[in-house]
C-alpha cells in the first residue's frame, strides 16, 4: 500500500519523556491501583484518591520470549508498606458512584531506545475491593494514548453511572515507535520497537498488579492501526483475551515502516485474515465508518466478518457500518456500542457459577 493512500495514519515522531518529568509524574501520581486500586484524575477532572488495596507496580522488561508462560505479576504493597491481602469480588453488576479517574502509569519499554512508555488508565468510581475486568485500548497513527482516552472518558462515565453497564477498567498504552513511526502494535524484526512484547509482558502485569485477570475478564479494543493490533494480538495470544473490537481497522499486513522486515514468515504470523481459526470461542465486534476513504480499511470489516463466519468456529460476531469518518469523533460516537458489547461478555461470564473449591 502506497504511503499516500494511508497518509492519515502517518505521524511525526514524538519526543521521549524527560527523566525530570517522569520523576515529577511519579511523585504527583504515587502508586496507581488498578484491579482493586486507585487512579488520579486528569487536570480537567477532580484530583481525588480512593482507598487502595492493590497497588499496580512497574515491572522489569521481559527476558524471555513471548511464548513464556511464567507468571509476570509482581507483588504489591499498600501505602503503609505491608502486603495487602484484602478479599476481592469478581465483576458484580454495580453502578459507579461518579466520574472515573485517569492516571498516567509509566511502564518500562521492551527495547533500549525508549526507557519507559506511558499508559493512561481509567478506573471507575467503585469500591476498591472489587476486581474489575480490564480493557486495553489501542490508538492508531497518528495517535497517542492520552488522546484516545480523552475521546472515550465521558462515554465511560455515563455508561457506568446511569447507563446500566457494569464498570470495567480501561488502559491505553503507547504504540508509537522511535525507530518505526508506524509500529502495527508489533515487535520489530530489528529489535528497535518491541511494542507487542511491551504490551503483553510489561503493560498487562503492571496494570493488573497481583490480581491478573483470566481471559474471560480481559478484552482489547483498537482504532485504525489499533484495530489491526486488537485483532492481531488476540489471535496471536488467544489465551489472553476473550473479546476484541476493531474500530475502522484492517486485517492484513500493511507495513510501510518495515516492522516485519519484509519476512514472509513473520508477515504470515501477523495476518488476522489468515488466522481466523484462532478466534474460536471469542466475541468479536467490527465497526467501520461509513465515510471511510482509505482503501486499506474500506470494506475490510465486511471481508473479515465473512472469513470469521466461514470458519464455522464458534465466533460470537457482530459487525456493521456506523455514521462518520476516520476520526476520533467516530470513536467517541461508537463507543457506547463497544461498551455494551463488552459488558454483555463480561457480565455473562460473571453470571456463570464458579466451580466449588477442591477439598
Amino acid at each position: 500500500m502506497a504511503a499516500s493512500a494511508r497518509g492519515h495514519r502517518r505521524a511525526p515522531r514524538r519526543s521521549r519523556r524527560s527523566p525530570l518529568r517522569a520523576i515529577a509524574l511519579f511523585v504527583t501520581s504515587t502508586a496507581l491501583v488498578v484491579g482493586s486500586g486507585v487512579a488520579f484524575g486528569y487536570a480537567t477532572h477532580h484530583f481525588g484518591k480512593h482507598p487502595s488495596t492493590d497497588a499496580a507496580s512497574v515491572v522489569a522488561p521481559p527476558t524471555g520470549p513471548l511464548s513464556d508462560t511464567s507468571d509476570d505479576s509482581t507483588a504489591t504493597t499498600d501505602s503503609s508498606g505491608g502486603t495487602d491481602s484484602a478479599p476481592v469480588s469478581s465483576h458484580p453488576v454495580i453502578k459507579a458512584s461518579g466520574p472515573g479517574t485517569v492516571t498516567e502509569l509509566n511502564v518500562p519499554s521492551a527495547d533500549t531506545d525508549w526507557k519507559s512508555r506511558p499508559v493512561f488508565v481509567y478506573r471507575p468510581a467503585v469500591p476498591a475491593n472489587v476486581v474489575l475486568p480490564v480493557v486495553y485500548l489501542l490508538h492508531g497513527v497518528p495517535g497517542e494514548p492520552d488522546r484516545i482516552m480523552r475521546s472515550v472518558k465521558d462515554v465511560l462515565d455515563q455508561a457506568f453511572t446511569t447507563g446500566g453497564q457494569a464498570p470495567f477498567i480501561v488502559a491505553a498504552p503507547t504504540g508509537e515507535g522511535t525507530a518505526h513511526d508506524d509500529t502495527e502494535w508489533a515487535d520489530a524484526q530489528d529489535g528497535k520497537d518491541m511494542v507487542e512484547t511491551y504490551l503483553v509482558k510489561n503493560v498487562i502485569p503492571a496494570v493488573e498488579g497481583k490480581t491478573p485477570r483470566p481471559a474471560s475478564m480481559r478484552a482489547i479494543v483498537g482504532f485504525s492501526m489499533g484495530g489491526y493490533g486488537a485483532a492481531n494480538l488476540t489471535l496471536r495470544h488467544p489465551d489472553l483475551f476473550s473479546q476484541f473490537a476493531s474500530l475502522a481497522g484492517y486485517f492484513h499486513v500493511d507495513d510501510p515502516d518495515g516492522m516485519f522486515g519484509s519476512d514472509s514468515t513473520v508477515e504470515a504470523a501477523n495476518t488476522p485474515d489468515d488466522m481466523v481459526q484462532k478466534a474460536a470461542g471469542k466475541r468479536v465486534l467490527l465497526l467501520e465508518d461509513q465515510d471511510e476513504t482509505d482503501p486499506l480499511i474500506k470494506g475490510a470489516a465486511a471481508e473479515f466478518a465473512q472469513r470469521l463466519q466461514a470458519c464455522d468456529c464458534g465466533v460470537d460476531l457482530s459487525w456493521h457500518l456506523e455514521p462518520g469518518g476516520h476520526t476520533y469523533d467516530f470513536v467517541t460516537g461508537v463507543f457506547p456500542k463497544v461498551i455494551s458489547f463488552l459488558d454483555q461478555g463480561f457480565t455473562a461470564t460473571a453470571a456463570k457459577p464458579s466451580p466449588a473449591p477442591a477439598g
